[in-house]
C-alpha cells in the first residue's frame, strides 16, 4: 500500500472537491479540554495505516523522554477521516494534531487550525503554506521523473547526468532505440496511455504542462489553465515531449499495456525508461530489480530551455487544532523529528519514508526513493508536485487522460491533441463552478 496509486489513482479519483481522507472511527479521549495551561499530553489523529505500527512507538519513545503522553489514532478501511473529525469537533473531544492532503484539506478546516513556528520550516520547502503563513507539517514526500536504468544507459554510452535538455534526451532514446537488439530491450520507454490507466500521462504527464521550469509553489501557468486558457508555445514544446516518449514506446504497451506490463518491461531490464515514481519502489523489488536506478527531469519545455527539477511534493500535512492547550509539546514533537537521530531514524528506515528535510542524514534503502532523497538533501531543483490537484474533479484523468489514448493510436495526430487539449481546457472554469 506503500505510495502505489493511493495518492495518484485514489485521491486522483476523488479530486479535489471529495478529497476525503480515509479513516475509521475510533473513540478518542479529549486531550485539550479543561485549563488553559499547557497539557504534557496531546492527540495525533493519522491516516496512513502503513506505518502505524512505526509511529506509535516512536511516539511512546519520544513521549516518555520528554514526560509527555502521546496518543496516536489512526484511521483506515473505508470510513472516512473527515467525518470522523467533524464527530470529534462536535463532540468537543478533538484530536490536537491530525492529517489533511493538500489544498482541499486546508479549506475544509481552516476555521479549526493554527499558523505553526518551528526551527524545522528552516529545513524543508515542502511545508503546507497559505500566504506566508505555514500551517502544515510535511509528513514525506514523494516524487516522479523518467526513471531509467543506469545499466542499460552506462551500455548504450548515456551519461543519466547530461540527459538535460530535450536534444539530449531526444538523442539517447534514438541511441537506445538503434540498439534494442544488442541491449535486449523491447522497448526504450515504458509507458501506458489505456482506460485504466489515464492518470499516468492525464495526471503525472500533464503534470508537468503545470509545473516545469518553475519555482516550488508556483501556481502561475495552473492559474491561467484554471481561467480555462493555454499558453500555446508551452503547450508546442509540451506535446513535443509526449510525441517523443509515444515514438520510443513499443505500441502495443503503450496502448493496451497496464502499469504492471510497464513495470515488468523495466525491471527485468526490457525497457530503459519507466514513466512512474518513487511509489514503485515496492513492485520493482517484488520482481526483483537489482540494478542501479534515478530519474531524469521531463524535458517539455522545448529546444531552448532545459528542465532540471523532479516532482517532488508531500501528499499529507500535520495541522494543529487551534485550541490544543499542548502547543509547546507539538512544537518540540515536530522540531524533533526533522532534527534528532531518532525522529530521522523513524521517518527514513521505521516508516520508509523519504524525509522532507535537507538536514537529513539517514536515507532510505529502496533505490528510487533513496534518489530523490539525495535530490533533496543537495537541494536541487524542485517542481510543484501538488499543481494537479487544484484541477476539477476527475478533470485530468476522464477528460484528458482518453486524448493521449487517440493520440497514441494513431487516431489523431499532434496539432488535433493539441486542439482537443486546448478545448478541454477551455469547460475548467464552468466545471470549477459545478
Amino acid at each position: 500500500n506503500i505510495m502505489a496509486n493511493k495518492w495518484f489513482t485514489k485521491s486522483l479519483a476523488l479530486g479535489l472537491a471529495g478529497l476525503a481522507l480515509s479513516g475509521c472511527g475510533a473513540k478518542q479521549e479529549s486531550s485539550n479540554g479543561g485549563s488553559s495551561e499547557s497539557k504534557k499530553e496531546f492527540t495525533l489523529y493519522s491516516n496512513k495505516s502503513e506505518i502505524q505500527e512505526a509511529l506509535t512507538a516512536y511516539a511512546k519513545e519520544w513521549g516518555e523522554k520528554n514526560g509527555v503522553t502521546v496518543n496516536i489514532k489512526t484511521c483506515s478501511g473505508s470510513c472516512k477521516i473527515s467525518d470522523q473529525l467533524k464527530t470529534e469537533f462536535t463532540a468537543g473531544t478533538a484530536p490536537d494534531v491530525f492529517v489533511i492532503e493538500g489544498q482541499a484539506g486546508y479549506d475544509m478546516w481552516k476555521d479549526s487550525i493554527q499558523p505553526l513556528k518551528g526551527d524545522w520550516i528552516d529545513k524543508t520547502e515542502f511545508e503546507f503554506k497559505q500566504g506566508n503563513d505555514v500551517y502544515g507539517f510535511p509528513v514525506s514526500v514523494e516524487g516522479y521523473g523518467l526513471a531509467y536504468n543506469k545499466d542499460i544507459l552506462t551500455k548504450a554510452g548515456i551519461d543519466p547526468s547530461t540527459l538535460t535538455s530535450f536534444e539530449a534526451v531526444q538523442k539517447a532514446m534514438d541511441t537506445l532505440e538503434s540498439k534494442k537488439s544488442e541491449l535486449g530491450l523491447s522497448t526504450v520507454v515504458a509507458t501506458a496511455t489505456k482506460e485504466g490507466e489515464t492518470w499516468i500521462m492525464g495526471i503525472h504527464d500533464f503534470g508537468a504542462y503545470l509545473s516545469s521550469g518553475l519555482p516550488n509553489g508556483d501556481r502561475s501557468v495552473t492559474e491561467q489553465v484554471l481561467k480555462g486558457e493555454m499558453d500555446k508555445t508551452r503547450l508546442d514544446n509540451y506535446a513535443n515531449w509526449v510525441e517523443l516518449l509515444f515514438n520510443h514506446t513499443e505500441k502495443k504497451l503503450l496502448t493496451v499495456g497496464t502499469q504492471e506490463d510497464m513495470d515488468s518491461a523495466f525491471a527485468s531490464g526490457k525497457a530503459a525508461f519507466l514513466h512512474q515514481g518513487n511509489w514503485k519502489d515496492p513492485n520493482l523489488k517484488q520482481l526483483n530489480a537489482n540494478f542501479e536506478m534515478g530519474f531524469i527531469p521531463y524535458q517539455t519545455l522545448g529546444k531552448d530551455k532545459n528542465a532540471d527539477g523532479l516532482f517532488i511534493g508531500a501528499p499529507s500535512y500535520y495541522v494543529v487544532n487551534k485550541d490544543t492547550k499542548a502547543l509547546e509539546y507539538i512544537n518540540k514533537f515536530f522540531n524533533d523529528l526533522a532534527d534528532t537521530k531518532e525522529g530521522q531514524d523513524y521517518i527514513v528506515n521505521k516508516a520508509n519514508m523519504i524525509s522532507p528535510f535537507s538536514n537529513t542524514t539517514e536515507k532510505p534503502s529502496a533505490p528510487l526513493s533513496r534518489f530523490l532523497a539525495e535530490w533533496i538533501s543537495a537541494k536541487k531543483p524542485v517542481y510543484s508536485f501538488d499543481n494537479p490537484y487544484f484541477m476539477p474533479d476527475n478533470f485530468l484523468m476522464n477528460k484528458l487522460g482518453p486524448i493521449y489514448g487517440q493520440y497514441a493510436q494513431g487516431q489523431i495526430d499532434k496539432a488535433k491533441f493539441e486542439e482537443l487539449i486546448t478545448n478541454q481546457i477551455k469547460e475548467v472554469p464552468s466545471l470549477l463552478k459545478k
